[in-house]
């Protein structure tokens, strides 16, 4: 991955895991490289909430994307095609967190964002249940529903030069009720993990991608 994090989230937060995974659309195969991030602070408490699943209910990504075509031998240039290519890039981040078990709801918000250098990308904001390990969490027949926590899923994706670049985070809402231990450790801000969203959203080099 040549995309690293911006210095305004770098401190508080580590790589956890990097995953790829190639797509077909039409004549196009797009391999996506998905880096997820975890809260330093907050890492402890985030691994006891969920120890069976690979994405901490805390969490940033950062994914590239690499076209094959690119779009400038298709005639296209990322701005003009965001319109097509952000729908499909939303349905992947869905299907990548959904792998990994959380249940993703309804869109909260979408709409165009701007970056502090000008470039226009789209952002959207899904509503999410994020399983819990807890002792009640399933009956000996198994048949209980999985305990969750209301969470938000945000995705973003701007055009760089002949691709795209995508980012986004998973910010909890609530905590458990118990242990109150764990609620304590979670330390649950939405409020918080917002900005850090926003802070990685513009303070990406969107150029990274350009050394492949």
């Amino acid at each position: 991955m040549t995309i690293d994090l911006p210095a305004a989230v770098a401190d508080d937060w580590r790589r956890l895991g990097t995953q790829t995974e190639k797509r077909r659309l039409s004549l196009m195969t797009i391999t996506a490289e998905t880096t997820v991030f975890e809260h330093r602070p907050t890492a402890d408490a985030l691994e006891r909430l969920r120890a069976s699943g690979s994405i901490p209910a805390r969490s940033l990504f950062l994914i590239e994307l690499q076209l094959n075509p690119s779009l400038s031998t298709m005639g296209l240039s990322p701005s003009d095609a965001l319109g097509m290519a952000a729908p499909k890039a939303r349905t992947g981040f869905v299907e990548t967190i959904e792998d990994d078990g959380i249940i993703v709801g309804d869109e909260r918000t979408s709409e165009h964002i701007d970056r502090p250098d000008g470039t226009v990308g789209h952002l959207t904001v899904f509503e999410a249940d994020y399983p819990v390990d807890t002792d009640s969490a399933a009956d000996d027949d198994g048949d209980a529903d999985a305990a969750t926590i209301d969470a938000e899923a945000h995705i973003a994706i701007w055009p760089a030069t002949d691709t795209y670049v995508m980012a986004g985070g998973l910010v909890p809402l609530e905590a458990p009720d118990e242990p109150a231990t764990l609620e304590a450790a979670l330390d649950v801000d939405p409020a918080r993990d917002r900005e850090a969203i926003v802070d990685l959203f513009r303070g990406l080099d969107l150029e990274a991608t350009d050394e492949d």
